[in-house]
């Protein structure tokens, strides 16, 4: 469930456009009254916002934030404005450019979605931005078994039902214990064929019997040491998605809030992506593994204009 607030009774698209003219006005910008309006609308009304913006004002409501925004805030706030499937084929794109270190959002975006139909949004939406595919761009810039292990990913069409073939659950196991026994020796392109094609259902049953024949998780198997292309920190996060998206993400949100230094892109990215989502079941999952609650953690690890941003988005 999503966390984000929404009056009750919701000024026009109208009122609101011009509650933020009269907030870029004067001799500063009133971010918090940029934020009291943006952050409390869902997508569907912040793009009526947008379009009566720019149809009033002659100019584009998105590059106006952009000039009158700065640093992590503005960051933030321009990818919450946009609709979300166009800021998940924005932020997809940003990822091809480093893919090595990037992967993750690509992953997850291939792997939390909702359904597969969403997935296929997400790669026309970039198809419509870019004149070019998803696939192309990763296929370009990631090599060896990170390339195949993300074409696999973004290219597949999962069955979204629950049935399971419990039979098949044992015997894919036993091929993906095969591949991760032997190391980078193995069988991997068996072990992506499995992760990258089939349900989510049948995938966690496949983990369930993994983890019940052998002992240990999956992500726990992996051999560890050197991975120069990302590949097994890829396939870690795929199977981690797939196994517990909220838990996952918690965990993404635990690492960027660390004392040893904020993550902002990471966090800026879960919240602004999950806000108006399934942020509910993360924060939940977050607080079950923590000693405080996530709130409080974004509190005490962000400051000013962006910690006022993403707190309205979490619902405090």
């Amino acid at each position: 469930m999503a966390t984000i607030t929404v009056p009750q009774v919701v000024p026009s698209p109208a009122e609101d456009a011009a509650a933020l003219l009269k907030a870029f006005e004067g001799w500063g910008t009133d971010e918090q009254a940029v934020i009291a309006i943006l952050a409390h609308r869902d997508s569907a009304q912040r793009k009526q916002i947008m379009l009566e913006y720019e149809q009033n004002y002659k100019e584009s409501l998105i590059q106006r934030l952009q000039s009158e925004l700065s640093g992590d805030f503005e960051r933030a706030m321009y990818h919450w404005v946009l609709d979300p499937i166009e800021r998940q084929a924005v932020m997809a794109n940003a990822a091809t450019k480093c893919i090595q270190e990037e992967y993750p959002v690509i992953v997850e975006i291939a792997c939390a979605n909702n359904s597969s139909a969403e997935l296929v949004s997400v790669k026309k939406a970039y198809h419509a931005l870019y004149k070019c595919s998803l696939e192309e761009d990763v296929a370009a810039r990631a090599t060896g078994r990170l390339r195949s292990l993300l074409l696999a990913l973004v290219s597949t069409y999962r069955y979204d039902g629950d049935d399971v073939d419990m039979g098949l659950a044992r015997s894919e196991a036993e091929a993906v214990h095969e591949a991760v026994r032997n190391g980078a020796s193995g069988d991997h392109e068996e072990l992506i064929r499995i992760v990258g094609t089939r349900s989510k259902a049948q995938l966690n049953a496949t983990f369930s019997c993994f983890k019940d024949e052998h002992g240990t998780s999956i992500t726990k198997a992996l051999p560890r040491g050197t991975d120069h292309t990302g590949y097994l920190r890829a396939l870690r996060t795929a199977v981690r998605c797939i196994a517990d998206a909220d838990k996952y993400f918690a965990k993404v949100l635990r690492n960027a809030t660390r004392e040893a230094g904020t993550d902002e892109d990471s966090l800026t990215r879960v919240v602004v992506m999950h806000a108006e989502k399934d942020m509910k079941g993360i924060r939940d999952a977050f607080q079950r593994r923590s000693s405080g609650t996530l709130e409080q953690a974004v509190a005490k690890e962000t400051s000013g204009d962006y910690r006022s941003f993403l707190m309205a988005l979490l619902g405090s």
